[in-house]
């Protein structure tokens, strides 16, 4: 597929992510603060790469304390003028690079573990979530996660075709097998969440093994 092709297939699933309702509809979650799905970073030189890597997680968090509502007002606007067709997608995601430098708790926390720690170019690197939506609850119903994997998510990995694809919490690992049904090249790399609990040792040889894995493919 070529890349002009490949961005017009990540735009038709974005769009469609972003007006999915079925899950709540079904009242498998609550709408959160940012009550939409949330299509997340592809680097505008991804395709690119001479290695694709995507970092995958399982689904936004719901940022029900006031100071983080205040505080993502601007990219829920910048999410709904994407849907409403007033943003392209590479007006879209130009925007939503400044966000993620502020992403994690501390801010600056996920961009300090997967770029500075593993090592990524962002502007080379994709992230995904199994589920797009938050959920005001903070839940993740295994129906929920199945059904926008298989509705979206499935879709977007098809289209980003990895080389690497990294599965960032426990949660995540038991999609391995359905991520190599779709690209059978990828190869899978296990790790924990950026927010873990297991120390600052623990993370740092976390981070060594995964970039020396990286470096080997």
């Amino acid at each position: 597929m070529k890349e002009q092709s490949q961005w017009q297939a990540i735009d038709q699933i974005f769009c469609e992510a972003i007006r999915c309702r079925k899950c709540f509809d079904q009242q498998l979650v609550a709408p959160a603060f940012i009550d939409v799905a949330q299509p997340r970073w592809i680097g505008l030189r991804y395709f690119a790469a001479r290695t694709k890597v995507v970092i995958i997680l399982l689904n936004p968090s719901a940022a029900n304390k006031p100071e983080k509502q205040q505080a993502n007002i601007p990219f829920r606007q910048l999410l709904y003028d994407y849907r409403d067709g007033k943003k392209s997608l590479k007006e879209f995601l130009s925007s939503q690079r400044q966000y993620i430098q502020q992403w994690g708790n501390p801010p600056e926390r996920f961009v300090e573990f997967y770029i500075g720690g593993i090592g990524l170019d962002l502007d080379k690197a994709a992230i995904a979530n199994i589920a797009w939506c938050a959920d005001a609850r903070n839940k993740h119903p295994s129906e929920m996660l199945l059904q926008c994997f298989r509705i979206h998510t499935s879709r977007l990995i098809g289209a980003i075709a990895p080389d690497i694809a990294i599965l960032s919490g426990s949660d995540t690992h038991k999609y391995a097998s359905d991520i190599n049904e779709i690209v059978p090249s990828c190869r899978i790399l296990y790790t924990m969440h950026y927010s873990h609990r297991e120390g600052h040792s623990a993370e740092r040889a976390e981070l060594q093994r995964v970039r020396k894995e990286i470096e080997n493919i």
